[in-house]
């Protein structure tokens, strides 16, 4: 029966010591021929790795740049809200408060002429049959300027509306761009993700393997 010399080389099958040294070496430092020159605990330690620079810029600047297209959405709805509107009031013939008051100042402006041009006539406008003609020249003015103004409603609310109708599609881009960046962003990561788990798996694989013909060849190497 051999004993623990005929191991090292000194007795029966001393010519095979390099083989059976070879076999029961660790699976660990396999090296090229097996796990790959960087080992099994170096794969380990360095991890699936790191995205280039630009993912990671791409996913740090996509959330403040989903956020902003959001808000420019809301700015341009609101646009269009207002454009819708003014449409709306200007198709019922309904005036701003502020064209109000100017329609007012210019209806006063336009009476206090009149009334001073009869006055200076040496006639009384309250009592003169011509004031009434004036009178209607006057509304004639009012009303034409009244339509001036809801045509400037109507080009407003079709400006606002343009307006934001831009600015909802400005953020929509904006949206769907920082949407892909991080889409590209996360199948890169799986990317990196899969083909470390695919190392990982076959390194152990290696391991198994070599562990199997370990095993098998223990006892021809005793015999």
């Amino acid at each position: 029966m051999s004993d623990i010399g005929d191991l090292s080389g000194g007795g029966k099958g001393g010519g095979d010591s390099s083989s059976s040294s070879s076999l029961f070496s660790s699976p660990l430092a396999l090296g090229a021929g097996g796990i790959g020159a960087l080992g099994l605990g170096a794969l380990i330690a360095q991890g699936p790795g790191q995205l280039p620079s630009q993912f990671g810029q791409a996913t740090q600047s996509s959330p403040w740049e989903i956020a902003t297209g959001q808000q420019t959405i809301g700015q341009g709805q609101q646009l269009v809200g207002q454009g819708t509107q003014a449409l709306a009031d200007a198709e019922a013939g309904r005036l701003t408060p502020e064209q109000q008051a100017q329609l007012g100042q210019y209806t006063s402006g336009l009476t206090n002429q009149s009334r001073q041009m009869f006055y200076s006539m040496g006639q009384d406008p309250d009592k003169s049959t011509g004031f009434i003609t004036q009178t209607a020249n006057i509304d004639a003015q009012v009303n034409a300027m009244a339509q001036q103004e809801i045509q400037s409603t109507i080009q407003l609310g079709l400006g606002e509306i343009s307006g934001g109708n831009s600015l909802m599609s400005t953020g929509q881009s904006e949206i769907s761009a920082a949407t892909q960046a991080l889409l590209a962003a996360g199948q890169a990561q799986l990317q990196l993700d899969t083909s470390y788990s695919q190392n990982l798996t076959s390194a152990f694989g290696a391991i198994g393997t070599m562990f199997g013909v370990a095993a098998k060849a223990a006892p021809l190497a005793l015999a």
